[in-house]
């Protein structure tokens, strides 16, 4: 997430998009949860709020301080959380909180790793429970130049591990369809890439695409392997096919700035949007549905009760 000055701020939904709520604040990193529910971060509150797609109801699930920049469900019920310690924006939170890997566990949350990260933005979570995250160096382009990261934080070890460095911001990452392919966008360099990984490191594998007119926040994989990029600046949200060609875009107004984009309701049949302006969550029916990620592979009822 990288914010940029805008004259005119206006909203406006793509045809069939609901606004499922709004007033959340800066939001971002959006996740489906056990419950059916989907997650959002609000980065300048310092709060986590789960919204219920069918009763259009939002409720809050946890204050963690600083700025929660994105959430992950984790192998046994836990939210994990990003926290970028306040480094994006001010917070409007009385809890202080450093740069840092959170989990929530009955509404409550715990710190689990901080001290040698910089500023963690997005995550996933593996079939081992390990919690994939990008780490910009901070939340400007003289600090973010060339000294991002991929990292991996275990829960088994309370280790981080750096399997990919010399990235210009990493922001938005998601898994492949194939074992050991990992997409992450680079919003100063302007692309996605998509990277194969050994089990000690990522190389790119050539695949990359560029966000028409915007700059890629949060993606997340159908199932036809399309990708969708959240563009940012842009104010948009493209739809790349498995070459890397843009098979589809909506547009959501002006100087909004659309954040991230996840999978949701029974089936991953909705594709959720957050946006900036207003504390959007968006929901719009997907082209296809999503990719299952991996806490809800072996779930008869992806999307949970609804």
């Amino acid at each position: 997430m990288i914010e940029h000055a805008h004259s005119e701020r206006k909203l406006v939904l793509p045809a069939g998009a609901r606004l499922a709520a709004s007033g959340l604040g800066f939001t971002e990193g959006p996740a489906l949860l056990p419950s059916g529910e989907v997650g959002v971060a609000s980065i300048n509150r310092g709060t986590i709020y789960a919204v219920d797609l069918e009763k259009n109801t939002t409720r809050t699930i946890a204050e963690t301080g600083g700025g929660p920049n994105c959430l992950a469900a984790g192998l046994h019920g836990e939210i994990w959380v990003t926290q970028n310690g306040g480094t994006a924006m001010a917070s409007k939170s009385e809890i202080a909180a450093a740069p840092s890997i959170q989990k929530i566990i009955d509404e409550a949350v715990l710190t689990v790793h901080e001290g040698d990260v910089s500023a963690p933005s997005d995550c996933i979570v593996d079939d081992a429970g390990r919690l994939w995250f990008t780490d910009p160096a901070g939340h400007t382009g003289d600090q973010a130049e060339g000294r991002g990261t991929l990292r991996i934080f275990d829960p088994h070890t309370a280790t981080v591990t750096t399997v990919l460095d010399g990235l210009r911001f990493p922001n938005g990452l998601c898994f492949g369809t194939d074992p050991g392919q990992v997409y992450v966008a680079e919003t100063l360099r302007g692309v996605v890439r998509r990277y194969r990984f050994d089990g000690t490191r990522c190389e790119w594998d050539g695949w990359q695409a560029a966000v028409p007119g915007g700059t890629p926040d949060g993606i997340a994989l159908d199932s036809q392997g399309w990708l969708w990029v959240a563009g940012g600046t842009g104010d948009n949200v493209v739809a790349f096919d498995p070459s890397g060609r843009v098979a589809h875009e909506m547009n959501f107004g002006t100087g909004v700035l659309v954040t991230s984009v996840c999978f949701a309701g029974r089936g991953l049949t909705t594709l959720i949007i957050t946006v900036a302006k207003g504390g959007s969550v968006v929901a719009i029916p997907a082209l296809h549905p999503g990719e299952p990620l991996v806490p809800f592979r072996s779930s008869a009822t992806v999307g949970g009760p609804q």
